[in-house]
């Protein structure tokens, strides 16, 4: 009778051994070779193709905007303020006339000047006829010749005076506001207003000097503002200082922006990337890598469906992407989402966002179900 017993348990243990084994190796459970979420243990998996981009290294930094040309206007002379030929925040052109001061001694001056020239030039032309019949020497028109001269220095030393007191700009640009009034009393150095050009700005930033040697000028750049948060900036290196910064060990740099809109000022603060070595670079999704220690691999699928463990050599790394230096060709097939339950050799079902009425994975929803 124990004998018996003793059978039945070992018949009933074996046939419990066996049947775990068939639900632990049967096709599709996911716990025996080839054993996956799909039909007939085919995994199911999004991919996605290995592709050329554009691609570059950029090194990030803070600059500031200059104009691209900016002067104070000051008074040259003393006087009362005549006019002011601007309102704030004008436009000017160059060599138009921004103020004036009263100069009336002074252009009197100059009228005097131009009144002393003309009878020169009258006492020089009677004197040449007269040289003409021998009736004056040579040397009373070479004389007179030069009491001409003298007369037209004489002049544009008038003028020149008479210049001090009237302000021309120098170049196109923005006229800032209103120092002084018409009226007031002013004299050398006395600040007016000011004068910038902002047609284009210069933004001036700085980078280690171990970046040194990638630097030259004609190097894109892009810069933000936020001021402008949604808006990005393009611009170019204009030149590289000569000298490092032995404090910081940096380097000085300087780019230019084009500003048609007028949106940049000088003084604002920018954040800037200057882009360099740009190149065109086959890109996978960050998230398909799969580390192991220091080595980097990816599930590459075949024309078979069949997935295959494969080896790469990764480059720069930009927000989701990553650039492959080695082991993929571009139009690889790349797993990117169920790379968990892919093994090598192993057969695979591609999948795409139709596949799943709200747009979610199959993986996803196999991980939400306890079954």
């Amino acid at each position: 009778m124990n004998v018996s017993r003793k059978a039945l348990a070992l018949v009933a243990t074996i046939v419990v051994v066996a049947v775990g084994a068939w639900f632990v190796f049967m096709p599709g459970s996911g716990g025996g070779p080839g054993g996956g979420f799909g039909p007939g243990g085919v995994q199911p998996v999004y991919v996605t193709p290995a592709k050329y981009e554009s691609f570059a290294d950029r090194i990030e930094a803070i600059g500031t905007l200059t104009a691209n040309e900016s002067i104070t206007v000051t008074s040259k002379a003393q006087g009362i303020i005549r006019s002011l030929n601007f309102e704030d925040g004008e436009m000017v052109r160059e060599d138009e006339l921004i103020a004036a001061i009263a100069a009336a001694e002074e252009d009197a001056r100059l009228n005097a000047e131009l009144a002393n020239l003309e009878e020169q030039r009258k006492t020089l032309d009677r004197i040449v006829d007269l040289a003409k019949t021998n009736n004056v020497s040579q040397a009373r028109v070479d004389e007179q010749m030069a009491m001409v001269k003298k007369a037209e220095a004489n002049v544009a030393a008038a003028r020149a005076r008479v210049s001090d007191f009237r302000i021309w700009a120098p170049f196109t640009g923005i006229l800032g506001t209103r120092r002084v009034s018409p009226g007031a009393l002013v004299s050398p150095g006395t600040v007016i207003t000011t004068l910038d050009d902002i047609s284009v700005v210069k933004l001036d930033f700085s980078v280690p000097e171990t970046f040194l040697a990638s630097l030259r000028p004609g190097l894109d750049i892009e810069a933000t503002s936020q001021a402008y948060p949604d808006e990005t900036f393009q611009g170019q290196v204009t030149s590289v200082d000569s000298r490092i910064d032995p404090i910081t060990r940096s380097v000085d740099i300087r780019a230019v922006i084009p500003n048609d809109e007028q949106k940049l000022r000088p003084g604002m603060l920018m954040i800037v990337e200057l882009i360099k070595d740009r190149r065109t670079s086959l890109m996978i999704p960050e998230h398909a890598l799969m580390p192991d220690g220091t080595r980097q691999f990816v599930y590459v699928i075949d024309a078979n469906n069949v997935a295959e463990r494969r080896e790469v050599t990764i480059g720069t790394r930009r927000p989701g992407f990553v650039e492959i230096s080695e082991g993929l060709a571009e139009g690889d097939l790349v797993v990117i989402e169920g790379t968990m339950q892919v093994r090598p050799g192993g057969t695979v079902q591609i999948l795409t966002p139709e596949d799943s009425a709200d747009g979610s994975s199959a993986m996803d929803a196999r991980r939400t179900d306890p079954s």
